[in-house]
């Protein structure tokens, strides 16, 4: 059904003290291109966040790497808790990364941080 995998907008995390409360406050895992930041106990739903800074590259590459983030979250976010935020950093080798090596990497840190099993 269409719409189903959409990544609507109250499951973003939209401002930046949403982001400073999971950096400050979350576990952080740590991956080759990217670093996972995840606090739970919020009660407000599930939110994902993601931050790609000028170090990644240009503006086609760190535009690339958000689609990709956002693109992996919409596949397993049915199997994320309800009451989690989280925050995936981008790293500069992320830029080089397929889109499969950014998925299969990407679900190790979720596996990592407790947010998937298996």
């Amino acid at each position: 059904m269409p719409g189903q995998e959409r990544f609507p907008r109250n499951e973003r995390l939209t401002h930046r003290k949403q982001f400073l409360y999971v950096y400050r406050t979350g576990t952080k895992q740590v991956g080759r291109g990217f670093v996972l930041y995840v606090a739970r106990g919020q009660e407000q739903g599930r939110k994902m966040g993601c931050a790609v800074s000028r170090k990644v590259g240009n503006a086609v590459v760190r535009n690339r790497v958000k689609r990709f983030i956002r693109e992996v979250y919409r596949k397993h976010r049915a199997r994320f808790p309800r009451d989690t935020y989280f925050v995936l950093v981008a790293r500069p080798a992320s830029a080089r990364l397929t889109y499969q090596e950014c998925e299969t990497e990407i679900r190790c840190l979720f596996q990592k941080g407790d947010l998937v099993g298996g």
